[in-house]
């Protein structure tokens, strides 16, 4: 099922953010030219990191944006951004971060089972670094197809 929300319009390679804002805001617009949220769900994921601190930051070198609908979300999505240079989220353990995969999902169940599938990127030892490697889309799709089996 993964597989089948990430399109190649929710891939973002080796793109420039100058700090973890931005580096959500630009895994959230591809959600938002996709369709699949509008801006406030982008804001929202900032402001969740605001708020509860770095805990999207999961593994090292790869962070989760994600956030709670509040009807702002279309269609379940799943987007993939790899960084030129990483950003710091604050995260102690974890930081800095290369690779965001973000969620979006108009329920918290369908949010809750991403998750749960997105775990088996973590069980890839070197998952961060062959996604830091990648040099176009089809690379990360690529990837993510050999992870996820589709």
């Amino acid at each position: 099922m993964l597989m089948d929300l990430l399109t190649p319009e929710l891939v973002q390679v080796r793109a420039h953010a100058a700090d973890w804002r931005e580096a959500i805001t630009l895994a959230g617009s591809l959600f938002e030219h996709a369709g699949a949220c509008d801006h406030s769900y982008t804001e929202a994921m900032i402001a969740s990191v605001e708020q509860f601190g770095p805990y999207m930051v999961l593994e090292e070198g790869i962070a989760m944006p994600h956030a709670q609908s509040t009807g702002n979300v279309s269609k379940q999505g799943v987007c993939v951004v790899t960084l030129d240079e990483p950003v710091a989220f604050g995260h102690e353990e974890f930081d800095p971060v290369w690779v965001l995969v973000g969620i979006c999902a108009p329920d918290p169940t369908a949010h809750l089972g991403c998750l749960t599938e997105l775990a088996g990127l973590f069980e890839v030892d070197d998952a961060v670094e062959r996604l830091r490697a990648c040099a176009s889309t089809a690379e990360v799709l690529a990837f993510m197809r050999e992870v996820f089996g589709a």
